[in-house]
């Protein structure tokens, strides 16, 4: 552990981080300016495998499906 920065914060830090995200994505998917980057479909893959909510999975399957399909 780094001295000085407790676990919780980069629990924090992480959610502000993956909830930036999803929002840009679910922005892309409404306006489709531009096509979303290999990298991104890469990230989102991570979330969807490591969310435990069955209700939110099922929901990033369908975005990824719906931009990278």
């Amino acid at each position: 552990m780094i001295t000085g920065v407790s676990p919780t914060a980069c629990v924090i830090f992480d959610a502000k981080e993956k909830s930036a995200f999803l929002w840009n994505l679910v922005e892309l998917s409404y306006t489709m300016e531009c096509e979303p980057e290999d990298w991104e479909g890469i990230q989102l893959e991570r979330y969807i495998a490591q969310e435990k909510n069955p209700e939110l999975k099922a929901t990033l399957e369908d975005l990824n499906e719906f931009l990278f399909w």
